[in-house]
């Protein structure tokens, strides 16, 4: 044979895929890591020292795409090789993995032996997500709070490395699969030193510097450990990050190549094949098949996916993306594209063609001159799977903490369809409706309002903001304005919005009209039955109707997905009825229920389970509830008040008086001082708020 032919045959064994029975498998996600943000990817703005080293001993895949800009979904795809439309898992709330209905890689590696572990440093990525159940251990102690901002829903990467070291020094012994999320480079971007000072005309790179950092400490003891020569390790991204580019500063709303390409280095058993470059065109659905084919287990089945290392005829792969938010976030279009290796389609309200080739930063829309490769796309585009995309109830904590981590409105059914607006034209005032989001988030409520009064005045068709506004509103004590507000965004909405149409009726129900409150009610029914089935038990305590109450706030506990208010509201009717014993029962059922959504606490649970435990004489464990409900919603005035009154029926009138205090200095403003003064007159203390220092003075003038 020609030393030519044998050279060729000798590199095609080289690079044939080979099985590594046992092999440790690590997987690395760097949330929000734009590859062309990286020298081994071009780039020169940053040193990634330990990224570079990888680079040597690994395969780099130049052109890898996520199937959609937001986390859970790219990490869903990461780790069961399906596309969203497959697994279900279409937005970052509103879904749920159910990983009994569809296969999955820790599953898959377990049948072969394999421990599995996991540690995530994003509220996002919660256990409650179905993630955790994949795991035989799943470290998403992130501990969210109520009316907190960015850092209270994520952690840094050093911490989430630790839990991770600790794991993988337990099970260097036997097989194992590790997954390894970090949250640098995500909003905000605020490295630590030394790459804030270093990066500071920059904070993105800084992250992205800060982010190497903390993958190079894991790499540095898998070498330690003596697991790294001998495992699989894949380092990766979920989605990139605008920037800017195209008008979007953050993601999860246009599908350009820096929301959507992603770095990917894959390390093999004793580096083979390190410093490899493949040019062809791949997707994160491609891993799970890989990691599959190198360890020996069943690949899951797919649409499209395939190993990394069986790229044979790959250059004329379509790879799949997309983003229901502008749609069910915003009521905008959906956005859909395929990557073909040279062309770029985004289908939209205005079609979307880039030649990558020739148009890298895709500038150049060529959809009108190219007829032939535009139709050649659509018609691919229409034969993936569609598959489910209406979202469940959403708890209202859970969108709060994620409208925290930059990710604004509830993901609700919208209509879908021709006419919806194009996201892109849209974006002008996102970033300042974002801005009212965050200032809200830091309860910043008036300047929250000001701002979102701004922009309904600039998009009077801004569907979320004029539902946030209404919420606020109703957060500082004016109903009616904020029912105007709610019947503002279901005129818009150009459907029956359920969630809605109840947040309308409490607001009728402050402002002292139950029978419009209970008209809301019955339009929401069909649509959120459990959320309008508490409406109506609340219309009916307020008409004194004990019995109308507790059958409709038993109904909205019985129903196909009850939230932990639905036992909240059957809880205090309960107690008004005088069964302490039953409201106990009810609220340890909304904690249990709360614990599967992943949610650390919900509000008012333990302040009802005060006043239940107060009225069945068990005073002492009523106040340590009420301190509870302060320490985890200090804004909930009730809760203050009802614990005030506690003590000074107690004859604890300074104890009292402090809580008060406490009240006041926690929530500056006239509601704060009112309710002091209607509670210490309550008690007899005549002097009212005289006594409450920050009350005088202007405070209790705000």
């Amino acid at each position: 044979m020609p030393l030519v032919l044998l050279g060729l045959a000798a590199c095609r064994r080289e690079n044939a895929p080979r099985v590594f029975s046992g092999a440790p498998v690590v997987l690395v996600s760097i949330d929000t890591l734009r590859s062309d943000r990286l020298p081994a990817y071009g780039y020169r703005g940053v040193e990634t020292p330990h990224l570079d080293r990888l680079r040597r001993d690994a395969i780099l895949f130049e052109s890898a795409w996520s199937p959609c800009p937001m986390t859970l979904p790219a990490h869903v795809t990461m780790l069961t090789g399906l596309l969203p439309p497959e697994h279900g898992v279409r937005n970052n709330v509103g879904f749920v993995f159910d990983g009994a209905r569809h296969a999955h890689l820790p599953g898959l590696l377990r049948a072969r032996g394999y421990a599995t572990g996991a540690a995530v440093s994003s509220y996002v990525l919660r256990g409650g997500t179905g993630l955790a159940a994949l795991f035989d251990e799943y470290e998403d102690s992130v501990d969210p709070r109520h009316g907190t901002g960015f850092g209270d829903q994520q952690r840094p990467g050093g911490v989430t490395l630790g839990f991770a070291e600790r794991w993988i020094d337990a099970h260097t012994s036997s097989p194992f699969f590790y997954f390894f999320h970090i949250y640098e480079p995500h909003v905000p971007y605020d490295p630590p030193e030394p790459f804030s000072s270093r990066y500071r005309e920059n904070p993105y790179d800084g992250e992205v510097a800060a982010s190497d950092a903390i993958v190079g400490a894991l790499l540095d003891h898998l070498r330690a450990t003596g697991v790294y020569d001998r495992a699989i390790v894949i380092v990766t991204s979920d989605h990139g990050e605008g920037l800017g580019d195209h008008g979007e500063e953050q993601h999860s709303i246009l599908l350009y190549r820096e929301a959507i390409q992603v770095p990917l280095f894959v390390k093999l058993p004793a580096s083979r094949r390190g410093g490899e470059t493949v040019r062809a065109p791949v997707q994160l659905a491609d891993i799970a098949a890989t990691v599959a084919e190198l360890t020996g287990a069943q690949a899951p089945a797919t649409v499209s996916a395939r190993s990394l290392l069986r790229l044979d005829g790959a250059a004329g792969r379509t790879l799949y993306a997309e983003t229901l938010y502008p749609r069910l976030h915003l009521g905008w279009s959906d956005l859909r594209s395929l990557v073909d290796g040279r062309w770029h389609y985004i289908q939209g309200p205005k079609p979307e063609l880039y030649d990558l080739t020739l148009d890298p930063q895709e500038r150049d829309n060529r959809a009108a001159r190219e007829g032939r490769e535009l139709e050649r796309l659509r018609a691919a585009l229409a034969r993936f799977p569609a598959g489910p995309s209406i979202p469940a109830a959403v708890d209202a904590a859970v969108a709060e903490r994620l409208a925290a981590l930059g990710y604004v409105g509830v993901a609700r059914e919208r209509p879908a369809g021709a006419g919806l607006p194009d996201p892109r034209e849209m974006l002008p005032l996102l970033e300042r409706m974002k801005e009212g989001f965050r200032l809200a988030s830091q309860g910043r409520t008036e300047d929250a309002i000001a701002v979102l009064r701004e922009v309904v005045r600039a998009q009077p068709a801004n569907v979320e903001a004029w539902i946030r506004l209404g919420q606020l509103l109703v957060e500082i004590g004016r109903p009616a304005e904020a029912a105007a507000a709610f019947e503002r965004a279901l005129e818009r909405g150009g459907m029956e919005l359920g969630d809605v149409l109840v947040e309308l009726g409490q607001a009728r129900l402050r402002n002292r009209q139950p029978a419009e409150a209970a008209a809301a009610a019955e339009r929401a029914l069909r649509l959120v039955p459990e959320k309008a089935h508490e409406l109506m038990a609340r219309v009916a305590l307020a008409r004194g109707d004990l019995g109308t109450a507790l059958g409709e706030a038993d109904a909205a506990a019985a129903g196909r997905n009850p939230q932990p208010a639905s036992w909240l509201i059957g809880a205090e009717v309960r107690t008004l009825r005088g069964d302490s014993a039953g409201a106990l029962e009810r609220l340890d059922a909304a904690e249990a229920r709360a614990r599967e959504l992943g949610l650390e606490t919900v509000r008012n649970l333990e302040a009802l389970r005060a006043d239940a435990l107060a009225r069945s004489g068990r005073t002492h464990e009523a106040e340590q509830a009420f301190r509870r409900e302060i320490a985890a919603f200090p804004d909930n005035l009730p809760a203050h008040a009802s614990l005030a009154a506690l003590l000074f029926a107690e004859g604890r009138r300074a104890d009292g008086r402090a809580v008060l205090d406490g009240m006041v200095a926690a929530n500056p403003g006239t509601r704060a001082c009112q309710a002091a003064a209607v509670t210490l007159r309550a008690v007899g203390e005549r002097a009212g708020t005289a006594g409450l220092v920050p009350c005088v003075g202007g405070a209790s003038s705000r």
